[in-house]
């Protein structure tokens, strides 16, 4: 399993007691960890929001996150972030995400790459066809 530091977001080796990059002391409670990674899915840096998403949903699968996604969902801009956020919500299968999803798909406005993943991230959690 690959680990980044919730600081600055650099990649560290396993045993690693501090971040190389920043110097953040790594030692704490995988608690301590996960609202880390759950506070940088508002970093205003994309790439790092992103990043914070892919570790919660596919390295964690952390059902704490679910949450805070859909409030992301709801009240980011970024296309980037808004389609990584719905396909993690997909993941997580949770139909409380039904209602931010359906509005993201039907959203006109929203780019079409955060609409179609909506859409697959509905289609994964199924639900009541009649």
């Amino acid at each position: 399993m690959v680990f980044f530091c919730p600081e600055c977001w650099a990649e560290l080796p396993g045993e690693a007691e501090s971040c190389p990059a920043c110097g953040h002391a790594l030692s704490g409670d995988g608690e301590a960890y996960v609202q880390k990674l759950i506070a940088g899915l508002r970093n205003p840096e994309p790439t790092r929001a992103g990043l914070a998403v892919y570790i919660l949903s596919e390295m964690l699968h952390e059902p704490r996150a679910v949450m805070p996604l859909i409030e992301l969902l709801d009240s980011a801009s970024d296309a980037f972030v808004l389609r990584s956020a719905a396909r993690a919500l997909g993941r997580f299968a949770d139909v409380r995400a039904v209602p931010a999803l359906a509005r993201r798909a039907l959203d006109r406005t929203s780019a079409l790459v955060v609409r179609a993943a909506a859409v697959d991230a509905l289609a994964h959690i199924g639900g009541d066809q009649g």
